[in-house]
């Protein structure tokens, strides 16, 4: 069952709004923060020095990475320990980021949607010409 115009308009109207908000969201605060695309990973690691004690299984670590994707594969750079939390930081700025650009692109998708039922609802087939 379709929506009435009117309810379609509607619809339309609080996409559009929600959206603003989202807009106005990363126009501002967001956009002045700085953004570290990737996901931080902390691994532990044997040196495998004769006598160490990662020979045992007690590993060296942890020690922070950031893993990226560059030209389709994974690299693990390496972040020295003074770093983490800014990284972390700007890794959480990237992921809200992301997180926010993602839904504004699902709500145009919504309103696509709806302008495309309202074509439909509204397009007439040459025959009906006659009957008007």
């Amino acid at each position: 069952m379709s929506l009435d115009i009117s309810r379609m308009r509607q619809e339309m109207g609080r996409l559009s709004r929600e959206r603003w908000g989202l807009e106005k969201k990363l126009a501002g605060v967001l956009s002045r923060k700085f953004l570290l695309k990737g996901s931080l990973v902390q691994k532990y690691k044997a040196c495998n020095k004769p006598g160490c004690r990662c020979t045992r299984g007690e590993l060296h670590g942890p020690f922070c990475y950031l893993s990226v994707s560059q030209g389709g594969k994974t690299r693990m750079i390496f972040i020295k320990k003074q770093h983490w939390q800014k990284a972390k930081e700007l890794s959480t700025n990237y992921r809200q980021w992301r997180k926010k650009r993602a839904t504004i692109a699902q709500i145009n998708k919504q309103i696509l949607a709806l302008i495309d039922q309202m074509e439909k609802e509204r397009t007439l087939e040459v025959s009906s010409l006659e009957k008007r």
